[in-house]
């Protein structure tokens, strides 16, 4: 086959291409990736599993398809990550916690499963937060996993390891799962893509749940237009989650220049680092300076992280509760914390949920107006590992976890299809930009995403 060289700058769509065309091998790509893994996880540590036999093993195969003129799956030979909390037939899957440390699942997740029949090669199993109960993938257990562009500082999480292994290029792209932003907070923490799609567009047939009424499957890779391509694959129906449905067809060639874009003001801004608020102002210039219509729409009511994050505490700790009490020695400490906190009474749990609602309803309203939303991902870059509060601006000891979700958790409520790009630095650390469209209108604010993304990429090299 002929010779890609650069192999650390090619993407996802590109080295499918690539290898489509047999001018890279799937094992090339695969020793390349395995090589990444050496060099940086003692000092990122994105992966708790690495399945390295058995992905050589694979890339051969893959080779050989392409050789014989086999091998038209969309992800023929493409080396991923995939997050601890998807089932993987054969690879052990702990879901964070020391409590399945040797769990060996005899089946594929879903969403695993067609990646697979798309021909994409599995590396091995991405760190997370334990249970991705957690923006922070700090495990006590397996170790924190670290920033990958500063090491003491978090991902973010839950699908922090997912989001490290991308940035650092020891995986092409990884699937994840996200409850209150677990996929959008360490992509925009760690310097990548992070896309949750309309709630029911991907199955979640096969991953240990959290809050079952917020939990998505998202997907994270370097660009948007890899992690469309991954999120493709991967959509659909499955009679194994009722939850699943199919989406209208989108039009492929929205026309961006023709949208309104919105700018949250209200609670979404009140909360933000300065650093951050800046890069936002950059972002909003760049819009205006291409003639896209840009304009401020108001999020009414409270911030509802905390009612969010009341009404996750509701469900998770009714799942993994009953376990804590037998074993209480075998979770970590912040999942310890988390379920000795005794349950929202059904007041408590109303009130949050009213709430989420008045809240949900309100940018749902702004929707009809706008045909996508932005605003920051998470209000800060990240955090060093081990902090519990962190101060925003003249803000001062804000719980960690409520910073982190504060503005991602409601468009979980919603269900509503949401982007995080990278859209520059402050001190040397990512910032993140959260894109979000209409119900079902994925491929809107995709486009918007993709075309922040490459506005950034030219006004920072």
């Amino acid at each position: 086959m002929a010779a890609v060289t650069d192999l650390e700058q090619l993407g996802l769509v590109e080295a499918a291409e690539a290898v489509r065309k047999r001018e890279i091998s799937p094992v090339e790509l695969t020793e390349h990736c395995l090589a990444r893994i050496e060099e940086t996880e003692p000092y990122v540590h994105a992966y708790v599993t690495v399945d390295a036999r058995r992905a050589i093993e694979e890339a051969r195969a893959a080779e050989a398809a392409v050789l014989r003129g086999a091998g038209s799956g969309a992800l023929h030979g493409i080396p991923l990550g995939v997050k601890d909390m998807f089932d993987t037939a054969g690879l052990r899957t702990t879901y964070g916690s020391p409590t399945a440390a040797h769990h060996v699942p005899s089946r594929d997740a879903t969403a695993v499963a067609r990646l697979r029949d798309a021909g994409a090669i599995v590396l091995g199993k991405h760190a997370t937060h334990e249970l991705a109960w957690g923006g922070r993938t700090d495990s006590a257990y397996f170790g924190p996993t670290h920033n990958p562009r500063r090491r003491g500082h978090i991902p973010g999480g839950s699908s922090g390891g997912s989001a490290a292994s991308v940035a650092v290029g020891s995986s092409l792209g990884s699937i994840g799962t996200d409850t209150a932003g677990s996929v959008r907070i360490p992509a925009a923490l760690s310097g990548c893509v992070g896309f949750k799609p309309t709630r029911g567009r991907v199955s979640l047939a096969g991953v240990m749940p959290l809050a079952p009424s917020l939990d998505h499957v998202g997907v994270l890779a370097r660009t948007v237009l890899d992690a469309v391509a991954l999120l493709d694959v991967i959509s659909g129906l499955d009679t194994a989650d009722p939850s699943t449905r199919e989406l209208v067809a989108e039009r492929e060639d929205t026309d961006v220049t023709a949208l309104d874009v919105a700018f949250l003001s209200g609670w979404p801004a009140e909360i933000v680092d300065p650093g951050v608020a800046s890069v936002l102002d950059e972002v909003r210039e760049d819009l205006s300076g291409r003639g896209i219509a840009v304009s401020t729409a108001t999020a009414g009511g409270e911030a509802p992280a905390s009612a969010v994050l009341t009404q996750i505490l509701a469900e998770a700790g009714t799942r993994h509760r009953p376990a804590f009490e037998r074993r209480p020695t075998s979770f970590g400490p912040d999942i310890a914390e988390l379920l000795r906190l005794p349950p929202p009474t059904p007041r408590d749990l109303a009130r949050a949920q009213a709430t989420v609602s008045r809240a949900a309803a309100a940018l749902l309203e702004l929707l009809l107006e706008h045909d996508v939303l932005v605003l920051p991902t998470v209000p800060v870059t990240a955090p060093r590992i081990g902090e519990s509060f962190v101060d925003v601006g003249d803000t001062r000891a804000v719980p960690i976890e409520l910073v982190l979700t504060r503005l991602t958790s409601i468009f979980n409520v919603a269900g509503l299809p949401a982007v995080s790009v990278p859209a520059g630095e402050r001190d040397a650390l990512p910032v993140g930009v959260q894109i979000v469209g209409r119900p079902g209108a994925d491929h809107t604010a995709t486009a918007v995403a993709a075309l922040i993304q490459n506005t950034t990429s030219v006004r920072t090299s």
